[in-house]
């Protein structure tokens, strides 16, 4: 799996434009799996914002380019300071032996929400795999995506 922006990280500023990136997922020759699902996360920014004053997700915004039907749609971004177990998510799509695949996504941050760095992680979840499976079987990939937000 890789994650790639023109610059290398994403730098948003709130209520200002989006930042896309890409998600490619490539598939070796050994086995195809029958759903793999993307996840994204954040950890909470700590900025001195009142937690009443914190709008739900922080107030980011993650959307997927659907290229069938021309639109962004909505998709989910966990902001937590946690790991969700793997066998939690359900969902995904196969991903055939030898098979290469790119998403667009694009994350926003609203007008208000706290400011600060911290990563963007993608993580390719196998919600097939069993719940005592090992981390590589359950995640097969990670990636850490450099991210800070500011106020205009």
């Amino acid at each position: 799996m890789t994650v790639a922006t023109r610059t290398g990280r994403i730098d948003l500023v709130r209520g200002g434009a989006a930042q896309e990136f890409t998600v490619t997922l490539r598939n070796g020759n050994t086995q195809g799996y029958a759903h793999l699902r993307l996840a994204f996360q954040m950890e909470i920014l700590i900025d001195g914002t009142p937690a009443n004053e914190r709008p739900p997700s922080d107030g980011f915004a993650l959307e997927r380019w659907d290229a069938g039907a021309g639109v962004w749609r909505g998709a989910e971004l966990r902001i937590a300071n946690d790991v969700m177990p793997h066998h939690l998510y359900g969902g995904g799509t196969p991903l055939a032996r030898d098979a290469v695949r790119t998403e667009r996504y694009r994350l926003r941050a609203g007008p208000s929400g706290p400011v600060g760095s911290t990563p963007l992680i993608v993580s390719l979840i196998n919600p097939d795999a069993p719940a005592g499976a090992s981390a590589g079987e359950a995640r097969p990939a990670s990636f850490s995506l450099p991210h800070t937000t500011r106020r205009k």
